[in-house]
């Protein structure tokens, strides 16, 4: 091989070799990139579903008595607003997590309306005065269901983006709603074998 030919060969593997290495270091540039977006996304998201399983534990720790007390007619009343379906913050990198992590999370709205259209449905159709019992289990069971479900996400998120867990005095929201979860769950088992021992008429 003549030198000219030499030098043309190595001009050209220095220049693939080059385009390699520019190849690489802007994958690596832009996996950090996604990376830190990730984590950003992690955090804010965390924060919000945070506040959300809080808000869902109120919600089913609502007896309906204010203070102790029924209303004026006697019947028990909800006392803590339905949260608002999730709204999570504006200008996150959706990209930069995982399908099914970003499906699971985004579809979270719907399913709250979901539950929402089924408990006024209880409310206006099944349930009456003076306990509204039907509302109430309804209102529990769903709200219950949802921030489970947000907890499971936090959880999953804090693990896979390295995010501290919360600090939890004795108000444990996530423990609350199982409990209320697993409540709801017998008294619909007991009334079921009520029902079934009851003689029909």
């Amino acid at each position: 091989m003549n030198q000219a030919v030499f030098g043309a060969v190595v001009g050209i593997v220095g220049v693939v070799i080059g385009s390699f290495l520019t190849l690489l270091r802007e994958t690596w540039s832009d996996s950090r990139m996604r990376a830190r977006h990730a984590r950003y996304l992690a955090i804010r998201v965390v924060c919000t579903l945070d506040k959300y399983v809080e808000n869902c534990a109120e919600v089913v720790s609502d007896d309906g008595l204010c203070m102790g007390q029924r209303d004026k007619e006697g019947c028990l009343q909800a006392q803590v607003p339905t949260p608002p379906p999730l709204a999570f913050p504006d200008g996150l990198d959706w990209k930069s997590i995982d399908h099914a992590l970003m499906y699971r999370l985004l579809s979270m709205p719907n399913e709250a309306e979901a539950a929402d259209r089924k408990i006024d449905f209880v409310s206006q159709y099944v349930a009456g005065p003076p306990d509204f019992e039907e509302f109430f289990e309804e209102r529990r069971d769903k709200y219950a269901t949802l921030g489970l479900a947000a907890f499971a996400l936090t959880q999953e998120m804090r693990t896979k983006y390295d995010i501290p867990q919360q600090t939890l005095g004795e108000w444990n929201p996530a423990e609350r709603l199982a409990k209320a979860k697993e409540q709801v769950e017998k008294d619909r088992r007991d009334r079921m074998q009520r029902l079934a021992a009851s003689p029909l008429l």
